[in-house]
């Protein structure tokens, strides 16, 4: 199927448009399928136990600003991504939210905390450092994070010939990570379900928000075979793509464990084991 001139335009101007910081999160035409947990039920049924609090990979601060009412006065955050980090400070402190920055994702980096700083630290959708979390975690205090799954928006990256994901977080390998960090895993949960994509332009304008899920050449000529394709697939319904994510509760003990040794690593995939 060949697209005509207007329609190539149309997928040109969701491309060129300028996420705004009032449009950021409202993203029309599109709709995905939530876990059966509620992060903010989550979250408030913590926080009232927890004297201060660190939220990782803040982002723009919106999610942050709208769980204030439930987080205690001495509340931190972090954020990595430059073009976020003033937002957020903009944003958050005037409700007395330091935002602190902070790259996860350079490995051996340290969060700029002193060890046993907080009582509760939260995750979503920010990578971490198990033995950094263990680090910052008073003795008896709670991690909670919900991480998006390897498999999470798969169909998109098939779309545009992408190379699998980056991300090597699975429930299973979150929890390891956590519990080799020495702490006790309290709860664990995954979620599969779908996102609704109407148009070849929701999910442009929903690809030119959220650049991560993006290839890095995206341009609406430069892919046409690969939107025609999707445009032919949207008359017969919304375009389906995987929503992927797992949640894991962990908390420290009152006595900090230095962490289990995995022999696995130490001896090899090939283990002798004597019969008995």
């Amino acid at each position: 199927m060949t697209t005509d001139e207007q329609e190539l335009q149309r997928w040109r101007e969701a491309l060129a448009q300028q996420p705004t910081e009032e449009d950021f999160s409202a993203l029309t035409g599109y709709r995905e399928e939530e876990p059966p947990w509620r992060w903010r039920t989550l979250v408030e049924n913590l926080a009232p136990m927890a004297d201060r609090v660190l939220v990782l990979g803040t982002g723009r601060g919106e999610a942050l600003a709208a769980l204030v009412d439930v987080l205690p006065e001495h509340t931190s955050a972090t954020e990595g991504w430059a073009p976020h980090l003033p937002v957020a400070r903009k944003r958050l402190a005037p409700l007395g939210i330091d935002v602190h920055e902070h790259d996860s994702a350079v490995a051996g980096s340290r969060l700029p905390f002193a060890d046993a700083s907080f009582d509760l630290v939260l995750s979503r959708h920010e990578s971490f450092a198990a033995a950094d979390i263990a680090r910052v975690l008073r003795p008896g205090g709670t991690f909670l994070t919900e991480q998006v799954g390897v498999d999470d928006g798969q169909e998109i990256r098939e779309l545009f010939s992408m190379d699998d994901a980056q991300s090597e977080a699975t429930l299973e390998s979150t929890m390891h990570a956590l519990s080799r960090a020495g702490l006790r895993i309290d709860r664990s949960d995954t979620f599969h379900g779908s996102y609704e994509f109407d148009d070849v332009p929701t999910l442009l304008r929903s690809l030119r928000r959220f650049l991560w899920d993006a290839p890095e050449d995206l341009d609406a000529d430069r892919h046409r075979d690969a939107l025609e394709h999707l445009h032919a697939q949207v008359q017969q319904g919304p375009f389906l793509a995987t929503v992927s994510r797992h949640l894991v509760q962990a908390s420290a003990p009152e006595t900090l464990d230095s962490g289990r040794t995995d022999f696995s690593t130490l001896l090899g995939e090939q283990l002798d084991v004597p019969r008995v």
